[in-house]
């Protein structure tokens, strides 16, 4: 059984990913390559903001991103992480 923030038995996972700045598209590893995809069910998932934030460090990641402006948002709700509800 999984549960939400309040408890709530949810079917859906509550992880993190990258997505760019307007939330249209998410960061992925297709064919060992880092790239956009416009579908969140592809999209790399984290279990927390620090391996969010250790990923998107990475130099072959930043090249990816480059001047996009990423957002670290949960998978079930596409909301900011540092949103507090």
């Amino acid at each position: 059984m999984i549960l939400d923030l309040k408890g709530n038995q949810t079917t859906t996972v509550h992880k993190i990913c990258i997505s760019n700045f307007t939330c249209d598209k998410f960061l992925t590893i297709m064919s060992s390559k880092v790239k956009w995809t416009d579908n969140i069910l592809f999209a790399r998932t984290f279990e927390t903001p620090d391996e969010a934030v250790d990923f998107a460090e990475n130099k072959i990641v930043k090249e990816v991103i480059g001047d996009e402006l990423e957002l670290y948002i949960w998978t079930d709700t596409k909301l900011s992480i540092y949103e507090s509800n």
